[in-house]
């Protein structure tokens, strides 16, 4: 059997179930949002300022810290709304 091979790059996983999608900055970005990196929605545990409000270090279980540096899609439980 021929299996039919892809050449783009393989889509995104479907966001965490009962999650709002919305693009924020830095300083909108609540703990307990979802931010997808490195392929996974990581939950944010903790955030740090990184000097500026343009600027938040966010803490994850499991994963190393992130620098948000700039406006990013983040998926925010309906129930932090």
């Amino acid at each position: 059997m021929y299996e039919r091979r892809t050449t783009g790059p393989t889509p995104a996983p479907s966001p965490p179930l009962g999650t709002i999608p919305g693009q924020r900055q830095p300083s909108d970005v609540q703990i307990g949002d979802f931010v997808f990196l490195d392929g996974l929605y990581l939950r944010v545990h903790d955030m740090r300022s990184a000097g500026t409000a343009g600027r938040r270090v966010l803490i994850f279980d499991g994963h190393s810290p992130w620098v948000m540096k700039e406006p990013a899609t983040t998926y925010r439980p309906v129930e932090l709304l």
